[in-house]
């Protein structure tokens, strides 16, 4: 990656941050614990009927 690239995502990354920082300043309530635990049990909810998912894909490329 070259010196301009880098530079680049920098910049973005510092832009992104900043970006967060201002939603969280406006919304400080989108870190509570309970919005915390909500987003935790339905990230969980897709994780395991994502790993169910690539499972069955799995066993069926097997059978094949």
């Amino acid at each position: 990656m070259d010196i301009f690239s880098k530079i680049v995502a920098v910049i973005f990354g510092a832009f992104l941050l900043w970006m967060l920082y201002r939603y969280l300043r406006a919304n400080p309530e989108a870190l509570s614990r309970e919005n915390l635990s909500k987003s935790f049990g339905t990230m969980g909810i897709l994780a395991l009927g994502l790993i169910v998912f690539i499972g069955l894909m799995i066993y069926l490329l097997k059978k094949t």
